[in-house]
This record gives C-alpha cells, structure tokens and sequence, in this order.
C-alpha cells in the first residue's frame, strides 16, 4: 500500500509539473511573451482586439490563477507579479473597452480616479487581487525596488511602453535595467528646459518619490546612473525640479471594438 501511495504522489507531481504555469519551482510565461511579441508594436501600443480573440491570452489568465508563487525563487515570484499586473490590465481594457482613456468618466474629456486599478475582478496565485494590490501590496511592499515603476504598464501614455517580451526568472533583473534607462531617456521620462534651467520628469517620482528616495537617498540619485550624459551635465547646473503632466489617453493601436 505505501508504494501505491508513493508512486501516486510522484504521478502526481509529475503531471503538475507537466502543466504550464503550475511548476512548482518556476512559471511558464511563454504564452505571454508570444502574447506581446505579436500584437505590441515598437512603440509599446497594444492590440488589444486581436488579443481578445487569441486563446493563447484566455490560457495565460487562467494559468496565472493558479500558481504557486511561494514555491517560486525571489526573481521568479518578481517576473511573476510584474507579468501578472501587465497581464491583469491588458484583461481589464479587453472587458471594459474605453475609448479613449482607463479613467475616464461619463463627462467627455473629464479623466478621474476609476476604480479600473482597485476592483477586484481576478483571481491571481489562488487570491482575488486588483492591480493596486499586486502594486502596493506585493510589488512595492515586498522587493522594494523602484524600478518596477517603469515595468508596470498602467495601459496609458504616460506610463512606460509595454515592452514586447514577458519578464522571467532569468531575464528580470536585465530587463528592469534596460525598461528604467529607456523611460528615463525618453520624454515621457525626462525633458530638459535650458532657458527656463528645470528638468522635467516624470509624474512617477511624484506619486512613488519616497520610493527612488528609500532606495537611493534622493529622487535624482536614484536616476543619475540611467540618465544620458547630456542630462547628467545639465544637472550640474543644479536646475530646478518639475514634474510632467501625465498622459492617460489609451496605448491602444486602434479603438476597442464593441
């Protein structure tokens, strides 16, 4: 009877091993990286009606709800939550289909706080979770690293383009690097303004800045090593600090269709 039972619990691993996304030492994200190789262009606009209709995206959602993220390595649990929120917010568009912007209200042109990033709607890891608990409850509250800031992509323009691979365990670390470096040298990142000596940058280190400040001591600390020599000179002007307006119309390729 204990061999029966032993053989058992090895089939049993066995099999669940052979189940994407369900592997109890790493996740399968390949699905999603097809995903947003196919239908994100090389400005980070998503297709969002070609992914509705790929079952590929359907099969990744419903893997994500039953993983195991405490078997995972601390870079796997991180590549996880990050895919996960992107993932969440993609589903999100697909179902609710704004036309022009995730807070917009009723009120032509009026863009406010929705409840687009606080509802509930998706079971992730075996938990029913909003983007904002994915966010502030597990991305920010346990690796406490800034730089996830330009890997979520809140489906806006102001936001970081969403970058046409999916993070992994192994890729993390290198990906964070490079997404950080692209956003902080674009102008949704940063822009110089000689006559007036300010740089601009963005919304981001308003809304997080004890985060970068935690992190590197100041909110340009933690930037200086990403940023062009260009901007790493001007600083040495000691311009003044203000913060981009932030772009929330829709990173959409074209309209949801109804």
């Amino acid at each position: 009877m204990g061999k029966i039972i032993r053989h058992s619990v090895m089939l049993m691993w066995i099999l669940l091993w052979m189940i994407p996304g369900v592997s109890a030492s790493t996740f399968n994200h390949s699905k999603f990286d097809q995903i947003v190789k196919e239908y994100v262009d090389d400005n980070g606009l998503v297709d969002y009606n070609s992914i509705a209709q790929d079952k590929r995206f359907t099969e990744y959602m419903q893997s994500l709800q039953r993983a195991r993220v405490g078997e995972f390595s601390r870079d796997g649990q991180l590549a996880f939550w990050i895919n996960a929120y992107n993932a969440v917010t993609i589903d999100k568009v697909i179902k609710k289909k704004p036309k022009k912007s995730v807070r917009e209200t009723f009120v032509p042109g009026v863009w406010t706080s929705t409840k687009f990033f606080t509802s509930r709607e998706h079971i992730v890891a075996g938990k029913r979770l909003s983007q904002d608990d994915i966010e502030h409850e597990i991305l920010r509250k346990q690796f406490k690293d800034p730089r996830i800031h330009f890997a979520i992509i809140c489906a806006s323009m102001g936001c970081p383009p969403l970058p046409r691979i999916a993070y992994t365990e192994e890729n993390v670390q290198a990906r964070l690097e490079e997404e950080t470096r692209k956003y902080l040298n674009s102008p949704r990142g940063t822009r110089i303004d000689r006559a007036e000596n300010t740089l601009h940058v963005s919304k981001l280190f308003d809304w997080f800045g004890s985060d970068f400040i935690n992190k590197s001591g100041s909110i340009l600390a933690f930037m200086q090593p990403y940023l062009h020599e260009e901007v790493r000179i001007f600083l040495e002007r000691d311009p003044m600090i203000s913060y981009l307006e932030y772009n929330w119309a829709l990173n959409a390729q074209a309209p949801l269709k109804d």
